[in-house]
Formats: C-alpha cells, sequence, structure tokens
C-alpha cells in the first residue's frame, strides 16, 4: 500500500447545502484539503476540484462510502500544473466550498455510469461529416449523441437537436479566437468549469487520441461496485500526458528522476554476489568475466555496472564459502545424532591428470527427518610430485603426501567440523578403500571410541565400484554382444523406412541414452533394450541367428538388474539404507536364473560373475541387513527367509551374526543414555554429600538403576521385533514412521536415524555409469585447492 494511504481516513465535516455558501468548513484534518476544493451533493463531499488543474476527483466509491485521500496525494505529485501555476484567483479562498445545488440541464444528460461513456474520434465514425466536429468532441450516452465538448474552451453543449448552435458557439468562442476570458473575482461561471466527466474525458484524451500515453493510472477503471451503484462518483481515472507534449525542461527533469531511480536501486555489491553464485552453480571457469563479449553484454544491460575481474569472482567465492560453512556447520553441531561419510576421488577433465582429489560428503538425517548429503571436504588424494607443468601452468606448489591422501583429508574434515564424536561410517570407492591410509585412520578411530561397535559398519565398498567390478568379469562376452548389435543397427540404419522405426522405438523406451564417455556394457546395454523393444514392436521380422538370440536376451536381462541397482542406490533423491538389500538380491536372483544357460560362454560368463558377487556378499551382508531389521515391514523374520535362500544349511549361523550386531549395536546407544544417567546421579550424589550422606555408600543404588535402565533399554528392542509387521505401501515413509514412533521406542529411534543415512554409494549415478568417473572443469583445476574446494562444496550446498 502507498505510504500516503495513512491520510485515507481523513474526513471533512459536512455543511447543509443551503448554508455552504457561506458556511467555512468546521474541521480539516488532513493538508491535502489546501490543494483541492470539496464539492458537495446533498451534505457529502462526492468529489474535489484540484485547485490547479481543475481536475475533479472522486471521494466515494462504489458503495457510496468514502474511498479515502491517497489518491489526492497522488495526483498532487503529478500534477503538471502544479509547478508552473499557483491557485486561479478565483480559488484563493480555500474555505469556500464549491457547492452543486443547481444541475446544469447539459449535466441531466450524463450516464448512469462510466460503462455508457463512449468516446470516439470523426475518423471513428462516418456520420460526424459535419465541419462543426473539427471544434466538438461527441458525448455518447446509450449509443447516441447526447452532448459535444468545445476542444478549445471546454464547454458542453447539448448536440441531441440540431447542430446550428454549435457552429455559433465556434463564431463566438473566445478562446478558438485566441481572447482570454475574463474572470470576475467571486463569480462562478459555470460553463467555465466543465464537470466531473469533462474532466474524465479530458484526462482519457491523451490516451484515446495520442497513442503516446507515457504513464497512466486507472483506479477502478470502468468497473461496477457490489451494491449496483453506478454514480460515476464512485470513479477516478488518472493519465499523464504524453512525453512528446512535455517541454524540454520537463523532459530533462523526468530524465534525471529516472536515471537517479536506476541508480538508487542498482546495487553493484549485490550484482556480483549474484555473478558468483551463476559461475558457481553452472560450473563455468572464473575467467568467463574477462571475456569481451561477457564485458559488453554487461554494460548493454546496465551501464553503470563495472564488470569484475576473476580475481575478484575468486574472492567473492571465498567469502559465499565461509559463509555457507559457516550455517551448515552450525546446523550439523545442533545435530544430536551420528554423521556418516561417504569418499570419492575426482579428476580433472581432458587428458591424464597430474593430480586427482578427494570428495568427502555428509550423510545425516536432519531434525525435520529429511535425509541430506552435503559435502563438507575436497582436498587433494593423490599429485604428482614431478608435475613441473602444473607448477607453471597452475601456479601452485605440489603438494606434499603429509597434506594428502584419505587419511589427511578425511582426519582434516573430522577436526573441522567437530565429527570425533559424531561419525557412524565410511563408505568409499576402491582407490580409497584400499589405501593403506584408510586402514590407519580406521584404527587411530577405533581406539578412540570415535565409531561403534569397534568399526564393523566402517570402510564399507562402494556399491557402484562393485557392481562394476563384477561386470567386467563378462568382458569377453559382452564384447562379442556388442559386435552382435552394432550389425543389427547398421541394418536398421540402412534405409530411412527402419531408420525412423528404430527411432520411434527408442522414442517410447523411456530410456536415457548414455552420453559418449558412458562406460562400455552401459553402451551395450542400452542397445540390448533397443533390440528387445524392436523385437516386440516388430515380430514378425527374421532380425538375428537363433544362435545370437540365446546370448543377446539372456546378457540384457543381466545388465538390466545391475544398471537397475546403480540407478537406485546412486540416483539423484538420497535413498535410505533399507532398500540396498532388495536391489542387491535381485543382481543375486539374476545371476542365479542364467546360471543355467546352454550357452556355454555364457554360462561362463555368469559363474565369473557370481563369484565376485558371493565374495561382496559375505563381507557385507551384515551392515546391508541391518538397515532391514529397522524396517517395520520387514524386521528380522525377513533376514532368516533371505539368509536360508542364500546359505542354506548354514543360514542360521549368518542369520545370528546379524542378531548379535544389531542388540551389540542397541546396547552401545544404551551406554550412551546411561552414561549420561550416570553424570545425572553423580550430581545427585554430591547434592546429597553436602546434606550430611557419605556418596560411597549410594554407589550400589546407582548400579542397581542403571541395571533396571539397561533392562528397560533392551525390553525396548525386545517389544519392536516383537511387535507385527506394518502393511507394505506404495507411499510408505520410513522416516516419518520412526519420527513418529520416537516416543514409543527412544533410544531404536535414534540408532535408526543413524543407520538409515549410511550411504552404500560414494557418486551419484551419472558419475557411477561414466568411464571418467567425478570431474572438475579444467579451468577449475588451475586453481589453488582451498579455491577448488570452496568452488566444489558451494555448488554443492546451492543444490
Amino acid at each position: 500500500m502507498d505510504h500516503l494511504d495513512e491520510h485515507d481516513s481523513d474526513e471533512m465535516k459536512a455543511v447543509p447545502v443551503s448554508d455552504a455558501p457561506t458556511a467555512r468548513l468546521r474541521k480539516k484534518r488532513s493538508k491535502i484539503w489546501d490543494q483541492y476544493r470539496p464539492i458537495f451533493v446533498d451534505g457529502a463531499i462526492q468529489s474535489a476540484e484540484c485547485l490547479y488543474c481543475h481536475i475533479h476527483m472522486s471521494c466515494r466509491g462504489a458503495d457510496g462510502q468514502s474511498n479515502g485521500t491517497s489518491h489526492l496525494w497522488r495526483h498532487q505529485k503529478i500534477c503538471r500544473a502544479k509547478d508552473g501555476f499557483g491557485p486561479s484567483p478565483l480559488q484563493q479562498d480555500a474555505d469556500l466550498p464549491y457547492v452543486v445545488n443547481e444541475v446544469d440541464p447539459v449535466d441531466q444528460i450524463l450516464p448512469d455510469s462510466l460503462d455508457d461513456i463512449n468516446l470516439v474520434t470523426r475518423s471513428e465514425n462516418s456520420k460526424f461529416r459535419s465541419k462543426v466536429w473539427k471544434d466538438f468532441i461527441p458525448f455518447y450516452v446509450g449509443g447516441r449523441v447526447q452532448g459535444a465538448d468545445c476542444v478549445h474552451c471546454h464547454k458542453r453543449l447539448s448536440a441531441d437537436k440540431g447542430r446550428s448552435h454549435l457552429n455559433r458557439h465556434t463564431q463566438t468562442c473566445p478562446a478558438r479566437n485566441g481572447n482570454s476570458m475574463s474572470h470576475q473575482k467571486g463569480v462562478l461561471f459555470q460553463s467555465s468549469v466543465p464537470n466531473f466527466k469533462s474532466r474524465l474525458q479530458d484526462e482519457l484524451s491523451p490516451a484515446l487520441t495520442n497513442g503516446k500515453v507515457q504513464i497512466a493510472e486507472y483506479a477502478n477503471k470502468f468497473l461496477k461496485g457490489s451494491s449496483g451503484d453506478r454514480s460515476p462518483a464512485g470513479h477516478h481515472i488518472l493519465a499523464l500526458p504524453a512525453m512528446d507534449e512535455m517541454n524540454s525542461t520537463e523532459q530533462n527533469t523526468t530524465s534525471a528522476q529516472t536515471a537517479a531511480g536506476i541508480s538508487r536501486k542498482f546495487d553493484q555489491e549485490a550484482s556480483y554476489q549474484e555473478l558468483t553464485k551463476m559461475i558457481i552453480s553452472l560450473g563455468y571457469p572464473l575467467s568467463i568475466v574477462e571475456h569481451e563479449e561477457m564485458r559488453r553484454f554487461a554494460k548493454s544491460l546496465n551501464p553503470t555496472f563495472n564488470m569484475a575481474s576473476s580475481i575478484d569472482i575468486e574472492e567473492y567465492s571465498t567469502l559465499l564459502f565461509q559463509k555457507e560453512k559457516t550455517d551448515l556447520k552450525e546446523k550439523i553441531a545442533l545435530l544430536s545424532h551420528r554423521i556418516s561419510l561417504s569418499a570419492s576421488v575426482w579428476a580433472p577433465q581432458g587428458a591424464e591428470a597430474s593430480v586427482k582429489y578427494l570428495c568427502l560428503a555428509a550423510h545425516f538425517i536432519d531434525s525435520e527427518w529429511k535425509l541430506q548429503r552435503k559435502i563438507i571436504k575436497f582436498g587433494v588424494f593423490w599429485s604428482s610430485p614431478s608435475s613441473l607443468e602444473r607448477m607453471i601452468h597452475f601456479k601452485e606448489a605440489c603438494v606434499g603426501d603429509s597434506d594428502s591422501g584419505p587419511f589427511y583429508v578425511i582426519q582434516e574434515a573430522i577436526r573441522d567440523w567437530n565429527l570425533d564424536q559424531k561419525h557412524f561410517s565410511l563408505t568409499s570407492v576402491s582407490a580409497v578403500r584400499n589405501n593403506e591410509d584408510t586402514s590407519k585412520l580406521m584404527e587411530m578411530l577405533t581406539q578412540g571410541k570415535c565409531i561403534p561397535i569397534r568399526g564393523e559398519l566402517y570402510n564399507v565398498a562402494c556399491v557402484d565400484d562393485v557392481l562394476n567390478s563384477i561386470v567386467s568379469k563378462g568382458q569377453l562376452v559382452l564384447h562379442h554382444v556388442g559386435n552382435i548389435l552394432e550389425k543389427f543397427i547398421q541394418a536398421q540404419m540402412s534405409s530411412s523406412l527402419t531408420r525412423q522405426q528404430l527411432l520411434e522405438v527408442v522414442a517410447h523406451m523411456g530410456l536415457k541414452c548414455p552420453q559418449e564417455d558412458a562406460k562400455c556394457w552401459h553402451k551395450i546395454y542400452f542397445r540390448l533394450e533397443v533390440f528387445v523393444h524392436w523385437k516386440k514392436a516388430y515380430p514378425s521380422e527374421e532380425l538375428l541367428s537363433a544362435e545370437d538370440t540365446k546370448i543377446v536376451e539372456p546378457a540384457c536381462r543381466i545388465l538390466r538388474a545391475f544398471y537397475r541397482a546403480v540407478e537406485v542406490i546412486s540416483g539423484p533423491v538420497c535413498s535410505t539404507a533399507n532398500i540396498y538389500f532388495n536391489e542387491l538380491w535381485k543382481v543375486r536372483t539374476t545371476l542365479q536364473e542364467e546360471a543355467s544357460s546352454d550357452h556355454t560362454e555364457l554360462a561362463n560368463m555368469v559363474w565369473m560373475m557370481q563369484e565376485a558377487f558371493n565374495e561382496y556378499w559375505q563381507n557385507s551382508y551384515v551392515w546391508l541387513s541391518i538397515p532391514v531389521v529397522l524396517d517395520p515391514r520387514f524386521k528380522i523374520t525377513f533376514i532368516e527367509f533371505r539368509l536360508k535362500r542364500a546359505f542354506g544349511t548354514d543360514a542360521e549361523k549368518y542369520v545370528s551374526t546379524v542378531r548379535d550386531t544389531i542388540r551389540e549395536l542397541f546396547h552401545e546407544y544404551c551406554g550412551s543414555l546411561e552414561k549420561s544417567g550416570v553424570d545425572t546421579s553423580t550430581c545427585e550424589a554430591r547434592d546429597v554429600e553436602f546434606d550430611g550422606f557419605d556418596s560411597d555408600s549410594l554407589e550400589d543404588w546407582d548400579e542397581h538403576l542403571n541395571a533396571q535402565t539397561r533392562s528397560q533399554l533392551l525390553t525396548e528392542l525386545d517389544n519392536y521385533l516383537e511387535d507385527g509387521l506394518v502393511p507394505r505401501k506404495d507411499d510408505f515413509d520410513i522416516l516419518n514412521w520412526w519420527m513418529s514412533n520416537s516416543t514409543k521406542y527412544p533410544t531404536l529411534s535414534i540408532m535408526a536415524r543413524d543407520v538409515l543415512a549410511m550411504p552404500a554409494s560414494a557418486v551419484n549415478c551419472e558419475a557411477a555409469l561414466s568411464s571418467e568417473g567425478n570431474t572438475i572443469h579444467k579451468q577449475w583445476s588451475t586453481l589453488s585447492i582451498k579455491t577448488i574446494e570452496a568452488l566444489v562444496c558451494t555448488r554443492d550446498w546451492m543444490k
């Protein structure tokens, strides 16, 4: 609302119509009435006449109530006549109201509302062929000409009974002949003061005739009130004339005011910040601001903008990083539960890199029970000690072994983010997991009791790495399958008809086409799906030989299981840990089904894949099973069922291991609560000692309370496992379920919060299926490691 609306409640005391010419206003609450003359009708203010331009402004809304004075204030700000002229001598006495107690006969023909007004020009109506209409503007009511306004003196004459009096007026009109009208002080000529609608027409005329009105404000334009009142006094219209009607002084003043307004709104600092955010979020090189084309484009938008240099953008990036990092650290510090980490290796785009980076991400469930993934550290994983070119081009000295590697980067992140007592697990790619520094870090964290159950859930293998490694076992067979598909694709591309059919099949598949740098098996899988869908669409065509079909279709089913597992586990939406078990179980089941193939080469490929998968399964079934136990739809009974099928007669041993691990983990969480309880008991014991009791005499009581608490907490886990299963639904939200049942299972819900946040993958789906993996822009790699960290982390936080 406009700031002038504070005057909207201002009213003036009405005076009787008979007393108005001599009576004075009893009270004026707003200074705006120094600029207007109130006009009374039946004892109430209906409109206000500007003392400068003589326009009549409505003071009543469509419902008959006062519509305030804010529009009167706004008109004074734009009134053109105000700056050049003062009030006319006739109107110097502001206390004398202009009272309408007699109505001119012409005014009686005015329509009921502005909806009935129809203003036209001679060119728009062929009826106006008389020369008299060169000096008059016809006034319509109900589709008929009822009046005519002189374009010179603005006097309104009736026009419904002939035109001869209009001709006589043009001959005697003093304004047309250049003579000024003489006014006698204190005398008001009705014909010299146009009524409300005549003034309204004058205000609208620039918009209707020039077509060049620069600014116009139409308040309640042609709107009808809800009460059905169609009084013209309930509407007001303001319009500024066209710019070309202003004199040069007015134009210069307006231009200066506009330029001043722009300069006030433009903020150079804010523009730099937005530019920095754009460059970071889109991964542009910082040097883009120094491109001549970029500078010209910025100048075309705002000539006053001074383009920043790449050094400026680097500084702004660092400042933005520090600010966002502080906010995220405060958010993590407020969390009362543990945080899991994932570690992946990145490399610069392009040729063989002389440096590789380690990216560390934190996975946690926030206070609103939403799963979050945030990059918290980006450091050097490995750097060539003899890279003279990097030192010259990148202006960065080689990073020593003590400042690089998993141990240094992860330890530095734990220290910097205060995670020493909040660390839960680490999921890493093979290059990190198999590094000696990672084992050294795990030993240090285990000795310091920083990770639960002696690190059994620590240093988890990245599932994407494992699946890619398993697929590589069938490289020879898949290469043969790729050659078969290549011949199929060439045959379909030989004619325009089959080429169009092939593209239609691809369009209906709903499968994303691999990128140029995609892994070989991903490209083969995509072509296998194309072949399978083509065969369904055109079953009558003979595509491949029977021998080739025997190997192509099973290969498609195998690679489909691997692709979908990668897609789900490493997808753009963070997944809770309870879904990993089932996705990997599908891979295991598919391999079992295809192992009985009578195709020798395919059977050998499946056998090698099974060997690699079983090795991974033996090392990972425990951490994959625990999140499923904490899924109220499955619990331990589902794990028993699956492991019996996986390990046969030895299943009980594996099920027992899962049971013991989850109880041990739960006991540790109970111990943390007991520890806080002991601290409370110690404080209470000290209070008792001050009252004359010996604290040692209460140690047995404390032990009794702790044992009681431990028994109650263990009962919580048993109650959960014994309670019935929750029905499976497609829209089931496991985090929402634990949030809702945190009161029923207070300790178990804390443990579930940490376990369900464990990641199975350290990379996203695109990187998992790419032959290059995670990369950063080659221009970013020319920066210092601190700047690269700021850019990579900030870009992740801005998503």
